[in-house]
């Protein structure tokens, strides 16, 4: 009896390894593709996004290089008054048909010493489809947030 392979079909599961986080096992729904990569890391364009305990926090594991993770945090969730527009140039990059098909995530900073507070990038999100599994960062240019905002993670985690 021959085995059939699908010549492009997706693992069911995928075991990357991070050095901060260990081996993970993700699933493709959880990968996703940056084609213009991140700001300060172009060259890296595949990521893997799981929980981190709760729907507010999450974790990025590059799939390219087991160095570098970021945790982030769903803005809205953290910042009652947090809005942004998502030009319609950049949904149509994304695959998006409306704003509803992107979620934004922010990236967190842990503070460099004790005593400061962790902060968080609303200036520049990323804005992912979770149907296309594309995403890019977004940088607003002129919005009222910035880069390093402080935040409380201990409200995020409880």
């Amino acid at each position: 009896m021959s085995q059939l392979t699908l010549v492009g079909a997706e693992p069911e599961e995928l075991i990357v390894r991070s050095d901060l986080l260990g081996d993970l096992t993700l699933r493709p729904s959880d990968t996703f593709t940056f084609p213009q990569g991140i700001l300060g890391f172009p060259e890296c364009r595949k990521f893997g996004i799981v929980r981190g305990g709760n729907d507010r926090l999450y974790w990025m594991q590059s799939l390219e290089y087991s160095a570098l993770v970021f945790l982030l945090v769903d803005p809205f969730a953290v910042f009652d008054n947090y809005a942004v527009d998502v030009p319609p140039s950049h949904l149509m990059q994304l695959g998006a048909l409306n704003p509803a098909d992107i979620a934004l995530l922010a990236f967190v900073t842990l503070p460099g010493q004790t005593g400061e507070p962790p902060t968080v990038n609303l200036q520049g999100p990323l804005a992912i489809n979770f149907r296309t599994r594309r995403a890019k960062q977004i940088v607003f240019a002129e919005a009222e947030y910035g880069v390093r905002v402080p935040v409380d993670l201990n409200n995020v985690i409880a």
